[in-house]
């Protein structure tokens, strides 16, 4: 059985800020651009992974698109924040809140995760966290 398809759609930095967090392997598809995203949603993956630095902030319009795309609508997605420092409480809240009112499934600090936990069990959280959200998408056509 092959690894599930996510697409990973934030810089490139933190493209390799999620990969190399992961202790088991994916079949990641990057994107760095909205244009880019929208490519490669065909097939439809098992699940999409936004950066909050996404296409200059883009991370909310790629939500509304997967949400608003039939045969899409029930694909998870995950909004991560990979670098540049922990989010304050009030902001984390507020991605948090954000991304599950339009239909997002979980918003992961990675270096919040690194901080409360330690940087092996954060990686085993995330890899865990993209494990049980690709294996519940519908989107598997094989």
């Amino acid at each position: 059985m092959s690894p599930p398809r996510v697409l990973v759609a934030d810089t490139p930095e933190g493209f390799n800020a999620f990969r190399d967090t992961l202790v088991t392997g994916f079949d990641l598809v990057r994107a760095t651009t909205l244009d880019q995203a929208r490519l490669a949603l065909q097939p439809a993956p098992q699940l999409v992974v936004c950066g909050c630095h996404f296409d200059e902030g883009r991370m909310y319009d790629l939500l509304r698109l997967v949400k608003a795309t039939p045969g899409l609508g029930n694909v998870p997605f995950m909004a991560v924040r990979c670098v540049e420092g922990e989010l304050d409480d009030a902001l984390y809240e507020s991605v948090k809140i954000a991304v599950r009112a339009l239909g997002g499934n979980a918003f992961v600090d990675l270096l919040r995760w690194q901080r409360r936990w330690g940087p092996a069990e954060a990686a085993h959280r995330l890899t865990h966290l993209v494990q049980t959200l690709s294996s519940t998408s519908p989107a598997d056509t094989g």
